[in-house]
């Protein structure tokens, strides 16, 4: 994770010791009471400030340590849960997405195949495959949960890319403007949201990735077998992966509504997988983040 402390907090312990010089030069020139009142009261708050930044550089390292210990290879939290992302996008969800539309496809030229039967004008149609409309219906319905997915995922890459940025100079700001009484409120929240978004969220989610490790070594990995890390789930049709013969499949089972309704069965089980990762693990992150913001900031304004 980029942390930018080295290069920011020079700069803003500078500022924050030239706004309290000012100040008390201020009061002692111009014989001002309420500045230099104002002084003892601020130099308190930039000891504050300092016991901040002393907290907030052994927390976030100590928490880098716990987030790589549970990693596999100990690499940096935040890059592995993008390379995380990446994988159940490039090999659960777009694969799938176009898998569906194959399906889709096929299943809708097969289903305008129409039979007749008796002479002529009187001839009862009907169509070779009745249960397509049904089959149709479904595998649109996934395939818009697919594009929800995916633009679940994204905004998480993205989020991820901005906590790597942002968050340094996002909680150097909140420490200087913490000394300053009508922003003391905002910079105690600031400090509180990139304390918690550098920290708590980055671990949330490397604990997700070793949660996932364990369920698929637990639930897809045959006995006696080495436990392989988790993967997006592949749909497979009697034991065979979709890749490569979807296009076949989607042709061949029009002429069988039994094989169509179980064609679809492992991808409603792939959703019930990247749901878990896309929806319910990033709300449960977002969840003990805000708590813990909620908590900080609390406890910095009561110091105050």
């Amino acid at each position: 994770m980029a942390f930018l402390f080295p290069a920011l907090v020079p700069l803003v312990g500078f500022l924050m010791a030239l706004i309290i010089m000012a100040t008390y030069i201020g009061g002692k020139v111009f014989r001002i009471p309420e500045m230099e009142a104002y002084f003892n009261v601020e130099l308190y708050n930039l000891f504050l400030a300092i016991l901040i930044i002393g907290g907030a550089w052994g927390t976030f390292n100590a928490m880098d340590s716990v987030s790589r210990s549970i990693l596999p290879g100990g690499v940096d939290p935040i890059e592995s849960s993008k390379a995380f992302l990446n994988s159940v996008i490039n090999t659960g969800v777009l694969p799938m997405y176009k898998d569906l539309l194959v399906i889709e496809a096929g299943t809708s030229m097969s289903n305008s195949y129409m039979v007749g039967v008796g002479p002529g004008v009187w001839q009862f149609r009907y169509k070779v495959e009745p249960g397509a409309d049904a089959i149709l219906s479904m595998v649109r319905l996934m395939s818009f949960g697919l594009l929800v997915i995916y633009a679940s995922l994204s905004v998480q890459y993205m989020g991820l890319s901005f906590i790597e940025i942002g968050m340094p100079i996002l909680l150097s700001l909140g420490l200087l403007i913490f000394i300053l009484p009508p922003t003391r409120e905002a910079g105690a929240f600031l400090i509180a949201f990139a304390f918690a978004f550098q920290t708590i969220f980055p671990f949330t989610f490397a604990l997700n990735e070793a949660i996932l490790n364990d369920m698929a070594c637990a639930h897809f990995t045959a006995a006696g077998a080495a436990c392989q890390p988790y993967s997006a789930y592949v749909p497979s049709i009697f034991g065979l992966q979709v890749r490569g013969i979807s296009g076949i499949v989607a042709f061949l089972t029009p002429f069988a509504s039994t094989v169509n309704f179980q064609l679809l069965i492992p991808f409603i089980n792939a959703m019930a997988h990247l749901a878990l990762v896309s929806l319910f693990l990033p709300a449960l992150s977002i969840t003990l983040t805000v708590a813990f913001i909620n908590a900080l900031t609390k406890f910095l304004t009561a110091k105050t």
